[in-house]
């Protein structure tokens, strides 16, 4: 990887998510085993999983799991008991592999290994689910919409389509992202903007988990009734490893039953992480995210397809389409801010909602400010009263050069509001005793760049591909050799991932004088320079670039992948593999810098569109 300015970023943020471990000692019934810091990976600032290590019994309570404040999380069993062997665990109850939680990460996985010809043919399945998935078979795609939404990438939907899935997909719930504005607004003569116009395709689509979730089920359900059991209010009680390493048992109630491999595809909080002994590491982001759907008139002008986000000095704001009326809202702020907006009356919250958008960021952080105070004394504003702060406080004149803002808002239903913590934390290892993980299992992320659920669809491809070479050469699913391509390919990417929207989150936070100029410059220039913006769109979820079907782009399509003009254009094997799925492409300003090389100088005389013109030519 040449060392250009970005990566050296992202090298540093590699670094600080990926440092020195401590020495940890793991102790099995028969043998015990010290494990050191990981091996050094093959990217920047990432090291390689290290091989997964023994494990002796666990009694899974996943509501005792807990989130570390910060740095490592680690899992510690109770002292051991007398075990009482695993009785004779019958052919019905035998598995080759068990997926444990029945959400879209485990959904996906059992899709993934239905669309693997040899899989589907020869593996016998298990999806466990602790609760019902009654709610997800009954939904009708009708009424409020769900607060839970998620940005699908063109690259995903592609794929969900050619497993057969999309076509269960409520149309009417999926609404398509043909734009995206960003802006910042950190002084009143600056409102640096980035435009990501139409491509002629969906950049991404937004779409409720459950509308998801239903589609999934009703694949599985359609052509998986042979080959996919699915086990629902089944609490995994116990998890132990069956004679020789070869296979794990699984208590439910007072029922055990056996798979070659368990893959946790359980959450944040994962048991199947906690029998591995695989730690994470992290931290907390003392930020929440604010959700909610935002009922708005429709346009007879534009249709809403456009995606909105303002980068506040709490965190981003983002307003996100569904339909021609409504829309969904991610605001991630200070977990004080977070309180005080959900205790505000869905009138009050829809005022509040309006001004976030249109309002100066120091007259809005004034407005902000009094809304918690008042939350303080127990008295959350009114409407009447956050319109009249915001016709007392003091508003700068404020830029001509303003971008177009979303539609205003009319109504918020008040169930649609909620909230949550944000974190990131990555596993260190995807790997372990005859257990794999995916998903919010093996990383979480910040929403900022909307990736979260398209890293799990990632890891669930990936690993049903691996598994599907594993079965068609007669080796075993669940050992270590023939899961190795999995963590090899996803660990980097993830994170990759990981570390840049990271660093992202607290780039864009920064008010600093020296920030906010070079920020304001770099995003200027990408929304001049064409190829720039084909980086950052394949980054916000428009998939391939250039010629929309993928593979290696042509050497005009890579006019811009390189760190200096002078440099030779090295060979990238597609998007996928060129930048982890495009967050690398927008690490913002010191990257595009360093790319724009020694002509930025010449470029600053002639004004940003000539820069970037002359820029585009090199």
């Amino acid at each position: 990887m040449r060392a250009t300015p970005s990566s050296s970023l992202i090298s540093q943020a590699g670094r600080r998510l990926s440092a020195a471990r401590p020495f940890c000692r793991v102790s099995g019934p028969a043998r015990s085993i010290s494990v050191g810091p990981s091996r050094p990976r093959p990217i920047d600032g990432i090291s390689t999983p290290c091989l997964a290590r023994p494990s002796h019994a666990v009694h899974l309570d996943a509501r005792k799991s807990a989130w570390p404040v910060r740095g490592h999380a680690s899992s510690s069993s109770a002292p051991a008991e007398e075990e009482q062997p695993i009785p004779v665990i019958s052919a019905e109850n035998t598995y080759d592999i068990v997926i444990i939680g029945g959400a879209n990460a485990g959904l996906a996985f059992a899709c993934a290994l239905l669309s693997q010809p040899t899989i589907s043919k020869t593996a016998r399945i298990l999806l466990l689910e602790g609760a019902s998935l009654d709610r997800t078979r009954s939904w009708s795609g009708e009424g409020e919409w769900e607060n839970r939404v998620s940005s699908l990438t063109a690259e995903n939907v592609a794929w969900l389509d050619s497993i057969g899935v999309w076509k269960h997909i409520e149309r009417d719930r999926s609404c398509p992202v043909h734009e995206m504005i960003i802006w910042a607004n950190p002084s009143e003569s600056s409102t640096p903007t980035i435009h990501f116009p139409p491509l002629g395709r969906p950049m991404a689509q937004m779409t409720e988990n459950l509308n998801l979730q239903r589609a999934l089920l009703r694949r599985i359900e359609e052509v998986g009734k042979s080959v996919v059991d699915i086990k629902e209010n089944s609490r995994v009680g116990e998890m132990r490893l069956g004679e020789g390493g070869r296979w794990v048992g699984l208590k439910i109630g007072d029922e055990w039953l056996r798979g070659s491999l368990v893959v946790g595809a359980d959450g944040p909080n994962s048991p199947v992480r906690h029998f591995s002994k695989i730690e994470s590491y992290g931290h907390a982001y003392q930020t929440h995210a604010v959700v909610c759907t935002l009922n708005h008139f429709a346009s007879s002008i534009y249709p809403n397809t456009t995606a909105f986000q303002r980068f506040l000095p709490t965190g981003p704001l983002a307003f996100l389409p569904l339909y021609s009326d409504a829309s969904t809202m991610v605001w991630s702020t200070l977990p004080d801010h977070a309180a005080a907006l959900k205790r505000l009356s869905p009138e009050a919250l829809v005022a509040m909602v309006n001004a976030a958008f249109t309002l100066p960021e120091s007259t809005l952080m004034s407005l902000t400010d009094k809304m918690v105070e008042s939350d303080e004394l127990g008295q959350p504003l009114t409407a009447e009263k956050i319109s009249s702060l915001i016709a007392t406080l003091p508003s700068p004149l404020v830029s001509s050069d303003q971008p177009i803002l979303p539609a205003s808002i009319t109504s918020i239903p008040q169930k649609s509001i909620a909230s949550f913590p944000l974190r990131l934390t990555h596993a260190d290892e995807y790997l372990g005793p005859r257990t794999a993980l995916v998903g919010d299992a093996a990383h979480t992320i910040h929403p900022l760049a909307g990736q979260g659920l398209n890293m799990g669809l990632a890891d669930v491809r990936s690993l049903s591909k691996v598994l599907e070479r594993a079965r068609s050469l007669g080796g075993d699913l669940g050992s270590q050799t023939s899961l190795a391509d999995y963590p090899r390919e996803r660990y980097p990417l993830n994170h990759l991932m990981l570390s840049t929207t990271d660093k992202l989150h607290y780039i864009f936070r920064s008010r600093a004088g020296l920030v906010n100029r070079i920020r304001g410059t770099g995003l200027d220039v990408i929304n001049e320079l064409g190829p720039i913006k084909k980086i950052l769109m394949g980054g916000a979820g428009a998939g391939t670039l250039g010629n929309g079907h993928g593979g290696t782009r042509t050497e005009k399509e890579r006019e811009f992948g390189r760190s200096n003009p002078q440099d030779d254009l090295g060979p990238i094997g597609g998007w996928p593999m060129s930048a982890a799925k495009g967050v690398e492409g927008w690490f913002a300003l010191k990257g595009v810098m360093g790319m724009v090389g020694s002509v930025l100088k010449e470029g600053a005389k002639m004004g940003v569109g000539k820069a970037a013109r002359l820029i585009a030519k090199k």
